[in-house]
This record gives C-alpha cells, sequence and structure tokens, in this order.
C-alpha cells in the first residue's frame, strides 16, 4: 500500500484501538475481529513486554488482518518490527525516537504517529503523519503521566497541524464530553481491549464519534434545504407564466441562493447558518398551522399536520445542535 492510500484511510478514521498481544487475556486477532467489525479503523500493537524477535509474528498476524479489513496496523516505538510485519505506521511517544530517525528508518511509505502532552508539543508535531492528544483522562495505561484534560484537546482542534486522536481513559460515559471539546477522533485502550464484547463496545463508541461529528438534525437541515432549493428552482422554470402565480424567476433563484448558502453553512457547521434556518422553520410551522385552520379536505389536514410535525420535531433537535456549537465557540 502506498503511502497516499494510507493517509486518505488515516483521514477518515475515527476510532482508533490501542492494544497489546493478549488483549484483556484473550487472543489477539478474536479481539481485533470484534474490534473492526465495531467500527474500530486503525490498531495500534503496544507491547513493552515483548522482545523484538517475538512480536513479529502477532504483528504480521495482526496487519494480515487489518490489511483485510481496511484497517491500519500501527506499531508502538519499534520501526523494525513494523518494517518486518509490514505495518502501516509506527507511534513514537516524546521520550523515544524522534520523528525525524524513525522516517529515515522506515522510509517514506509508512505512517508516523507522535504522542504529545502540551502545547509545544504539538505545535512541534508537524513532522509527524498525526498526533495522540492526553492523556485527557488518568490512566494505568500511562502510569505516572498526569491528565492533560479537556483544555489541551480544545487547543489541538484550533492548531493541531495534523489529524489528532484523543487519548486517555475515554470510554462511554465521557467521549461526550471529549467530543464537544472539539475532537473527531478517539483512541481508546481499556473500553474496548477489556470489554467483555469488543465489538459492541467499539460499535457503541463508533456511532457516538459519528453521531457528534454529524448530528442527525443537521444532516436533515442540510437535506432539506438543498432539496427545497432545487424544488423552488425546478418550479420557476417549468411554470411558463410566473406572474400570475405570484413568482418571478428572479424571486425563485434568490430564495434558492439564501437555501443553498444556508445550507452550505451548516455543512461547515455555522452558528447563524443554524439559527437562520431555524427561522425559516419557525415560519413555515406559524404558516403551515394557519393554513390547516382554514383546510377544507382530510387530506389537506394530514399533509398540515406532518408538515407541522416534522418543522417542530427538526427545530427543537436544531435548537441542542446550536447550544453543541455555541458551547464549542465559547470554549
Amino acid at each position: 500500500m502506498s503511502v497516499d492510500d494510507r493517509r486518505a484511510r488515516l483521514s477518515r478514521a475515527r476510532l482508533y484501538l490501542v492494544c497489546d498481544a493478549k488483549p484483556g487475556g484473550r487472543e489477539l486477532l478474536d479481539v481485533l475481529g470484534a474490534a473492526l467489525a465495531g467500527g474500530v479503523d486503525i490498531v495500534q500493537l503496544r507491547e513493552k513486554g515483548m522482545e523484538d524477535h517475538a512480536l513479529i509474528a502477532p504483528a504480521r498476524e495482526a496487519a494480515r488482518l487489518c490489511a483485510r479489513e481496511g484497517a491500519l496496523l500501527i506499531v508502538n516505538d519499534r520501526p523494525l518490527v513494523a518494517l518486518a510485519a509490514g505495518a502501516d505506521g509506527v507511534h513514537v511517544g516524546q521520550e523515544d525516537m524522534p520523528v525525524a530517525e524513525v522516517r529515515e528508518l522506515v522510509g517514506e511509505e509508512m505512517l508516523i504517529g507522535v504522542s504529545t502532552h502540551a502545547p509545544a508539543e504539538i505545535d512541534a508535531a508537524g513532522e509527524a503523519d498525526y498526533l495522540g492528544v492526553g492523556p485527557v483522562h488518568a490512566t494505568p495505561t500511562k502510569p505516572g503521566r498526569p491528565a492533560v484534560g479537556l483544555e489541551l484537546v480544545r487547543y489541538a482542534a484550533e492548531h493541531a497541524p495534523r489529524p489528532f486522536f484523543a487519548i486517555g481513559g475515554i470510554d462511554n460515559e465521557n467521549v461526550d464530553a471529549v467530543l464537544a471539546a472539539g475532537a473527531t477522533r478517539v483512541a481508546v485502550v481499556r473500553a474496548i481491549a477489556q470489554a467483555p464484547d469488543p465489538e459492541a463496545a467499539a460499535r457503541a463508541l463508533r456511532e457516538a464519534i459519528d453521531e457528534k461529528r454529524w448530528p442527525p438534525a443537521l444532516v436533515a437541515a442540510i437535506a432539506v434545504a438543498v432539496l427545497v432549493a432545487v424544488a423552488v428552482l425546478v418550479g420557476a422554470a417549468t411554470v411558463h407564466d410566473l406572474s400570475r402565480r405570484g413568482g418571478s424567476l428572479p424571486g425563485a433563484a434568490f430564495l434558492a441562493a439564501v437555501l443553498l448558502m444556508l445550507a452550505s453553512g451548516m455543512y461547515r457547521r455555522r452558528y447563524w447558518a443554524v439559527l437562520s434556518f431555524e427561522g425559516l422553520l419557525a415560519f413555515q410551522i406559524i404558516v403551515t398551522s394557519l393554513a390547516l385552520a382554514v383546510a377544507s379536505t382530510l387530506r389537506a389536514a394530514a399533509v398540515c399536520v406532518v408538515g407541522i410535525g416534522f418543522g417542530g420535531w427538526l427545530f427543537w433537535k436544531l435548537v441542542k445542535v446550536m447550544g453543541r456549537l455555541q458551547a464549542q465557540h465559547l470554549r
């Protein structure tokens, strides 16, 4: 696999599992197979108590499994093992071999990740392909390493020169706060490696990450804005006598442009765009309510009720989306 392919997979990755050769005392491939089925994109094999020659075999098996499932395998702090096993990359800490020296050993085709624990380390990590940011919470997998909290995650969200994964004591109970702080990628150890059901644990984390990244209400609002814009343009283009119908082609084009601008703003998670779209929803709910009051047929009344219900649901859900966007802005 070329480095471009690996970086493309890295850019799409959201859930990263770090484990040893016997995760939770179980067979490595059993746990990895379940974790990959649950949504893990990257696996890091971190084994501190095994010699290089002994680690090559399990690393090679893990690399084959990951390649078959479309995931990446990273080896922790063992460039030569990564090369021998056919892994996709190497991960190093601040006290390990510098990234430049690792690059000389593994060449240009492998990914290199680096752990960061402070803003200065994030700023200086431009030579790496991705960063680990943490530990967010204290964790027994990093004894003696103080937790950095969510502030460093917020800093990374604004300043990281490369994709970053928040790591350190993250699980289903606290992942929402990590994502609200600006992380879009998460790395875990015990939450999956020691879970009774690694597949279910991975799936729950992945669903939380994907939902925070693209809340269903925001997706629905973008889709509605685009569809209505297209409908307005198509309707204006197919109606010949627009003046009798109280509309005009320039007016339709203006309305469509506004809707597409709002859709673009919501896609980029802009607070003003969500707020403006909610204003349009409120107007739609009012107009549809008035139409319901004068509806002369059951069919017309049913259409109005559906419109009011959907508009109300979307309005309420977007209020929560705006709360998240505003909280992230204030931080």
